[in-house]
């Protein structure tokens, strides 16, 4: 209730946080210039809303004046009312959520695939579409690799985990020493029964879509190529088809830092 108060009240009067605790109003005010940045920026001597809001970096120590005081990096994504939708949070301070990404896993705001990264195939009545969240990579920045499935009507494919003998659906992505890859996020499944078989199959059906988060600790170079490689099998309620492992290579521009992000 408090969390929501404070963006409430923020919002009433036109400011976007973006809390510092250095040299506050020399830094934001050349940050600003920089971008152009034409709404105003919170300046927050000694560390003031941050600790309001509990987000101070504790793995920063005070003997280490040039960045104690700085919150853990991250973002709040809040409505119209104030109400926070979605939050991220990271260890590291360079890391930041690329801004499609932010707008589509936090606001499930739509995408144009054709702007962004993606490749696609279609065999059996199954439509594979992978797409990354970014027009470029940049430095520590945090982006999403969505695998949205079309499965034809009376299509199945297994969620994460299967009975021995049936295939699992899996995503990886594969690259350059310096990326790191998350954990699959797949939606929920729903229980399927196939009559005369003792099991109970977790499935997924319609359009589920699968999300791998990414971080780029890649610098210096001019692209990098992604391989995301998905496994699958489909089923009906009355057989199955082969499994199909999908491979989608992916060269993508890396972008020069901003400084002061």
């Amino acid at each position: 209730m408090e969390l929501q108060q404070n963006f409430s009240q923020f919002q009433a009067q036109g400011i976007k946080l973006f809390a510092v605790s250095y040299d506050p109003v020399e830094t934001l005010a050349a940050f600003s210039n920089l971008h152009g940045i034409q709404y105003p920026l919170l300046s927050d001597r000694g560390s003031e809303v941050i600790k309001r809001f509990g987000i101070l970096n504790t793995l920063v120590k005070p003997e280490e004046t040039e960045h104690y005081g700085i919150p853990y990096p991250g973002s709040y994504l809040a409505g119209e009312d104030g109400r926070v939708a979605a939050k991220y949070f990271h260890r590291e301070y360079q890391v930041r959520e690329a801004g499609p990404t932010a707008l589509r896993s936090g606001f499930h705001v739509p995408v144009d695939p054709s702007s962004f990264a993606h490749a696609e195939s279609s065999e059996d009545g199954v439509d594979v579409a992978v797409e990354l969240a970014a027009k470029e990579l940049r430095f520590m920045q945090r982006v999403d690799l969505y695998v949205t499935f079309s499965l034809a009507q009376g299509l199945h494919v297994y969620g994460p985990s299967a009975p021995d003998g049936y295939i699992a659906t899996e995503v990886t992505v594969s690259g350059p020493e310096g990326l790191r890859v998350g954990q699959a996020e797949f939606p929920p499944t729903k229980p399927f029964r196939v009559e005369g078989l003792p099991e109970v199959f977790q499935v997924l059906e319609g359009r589920p879509v699968v999300r791998v988060p990414l971080v780029i600790g890649v610098r210096g170079v001019p692209s990098v190529a992604l391989k995301a490689t998905v496994r699958y099998q489909a089923c009906d309620d009355r057989q199955c088809f082969l499994p199909k492992t999908k491979e989608f290579p992916m060269d993508l521009p890396v972008g020069q830092m901003v400084r002061g992000q």
